[in-house]
């Protein structure tokens, strides 16, 4: 009995020894720490994935175009404050022919921002875009805010997506094409002739083709023994402002019927807005 007890309390020493074993209970723990370093090491794997994949950020137009935006949907000011707030942020085309558009169409286009994308910018209500304006980088050649040499977006023409019918419009971005049509028409009356035209019904077309030929009277004939003068399209169209008023400096080819080398001239054309407006020639001069 006694080497019963004893066999048993060896057997409890060497179990005992076997659970308190330090350097045993390490080999026990390894397989739990070894499971738990893919764990460990995913975080930090995880998170250096999220910092490298960064997003572009939106591009934002810049403030003189939003300054421009507030200014164009202000349904306050007067007419002269209106159109002197709009004028250090446009071309003076785009500014003379604004002078001359629909102003509640302005009011009705909002003033919120809807995309910006490479020199353009969409501009509406909610989700509704109003118009497009385009903007170029204008080089100054005096200083500008305490820098030499700056420069600063200047407005080159806005486009609306769905101006009602009879809406006088500002200029486009393709401003060329909406005179192109009226410029053509006073250089006709004003450069070309037919044969044997005389004096009085050269000035009846002139006074027929212009709202208020003041000067366009006094254009001299392309020839003046009556011959017939043909003309080509109008080249080199210009875009520009005098005195606030939208103006064309067209340059065009023309001879005299049977000759087949062109002369050139240019005349600055003066237009307004028709009854439905639309630009039409109101004088013109060389």
């Amino acid at each position: 009995m006694k080497s019963i007890l004893v066999v048993a309390a060896a057997v409890l020493g060497v179990l005992a020894l076997v659970v308190f074993n330090p350097e045993n209970r390490q080999q026990q723990e390894a397989p739990q720490s070894e499971a738990t370093v893919p764990a460990a090491t995913a975080g930090p794997t995880s998170e250096l994935a999220t910092e490298g994949a960064t997003l572009p950020e939106a591009e934002e137009a810049p403030s003189e175009v939003q300054e421009f935006i507030d200014s164009y949907a202000d349904p306050d000011a007067s007419d002269a404050a209106w159109g002197q707030a709009l004028a250090p942020n446009v071309t003076p085309a785009l500014h003379a022919s604004l002078l001359s558009s629909d102003r509640e169409l302005a009011r009705e286009a909002g003033r919120e921002i809807l995309d910006v994308s490479d020199g353009q910018v969409s501009v509406g209500t909610k989700t509704d875009v109003s118009y497009t304006l385009e903007y170029a980088q204008l080089e100054d050649d005096h200083e500008r805010d305490g820098q030499e040499g700056a420069s600063h977006p200047i407005i080159t023409g806005i486009d609306f997506t769905d101006a009602h019918d009879g809406a006088a419009l500002p200029l486009g971005t393709d401003g060329v094409e909406q005179v192109r049509a009226p410029v053509q028409e006073a250089l006709t009356a004003v450069v070309a002739q037919p044969g044997g035209q005389s004096d009085k019904d050269r000035e009846q077309l002139i006074r027929d083709t212009f709202t208020s030929p003041e000067e366009a009277v006094s254009i001299p004939r392309s020839v003046d023994d009556g011959a017939a003068v043909r003309i080509g399209n109008a080249h080199e169209l210009v875009l520009a402002a005098e005195d606030d008023q939208l103006v064309v400096y067209a340059t065009v080819p023309y001879a005299r019927d049977g000759e087949g080398t062109p002369v050139w001239t240019t005349v600055t054309i003066e237009l307004t807005r028709d009854g439905v407006g639309d630009w039409a020639p109101q004088d013109a001069h060389l």
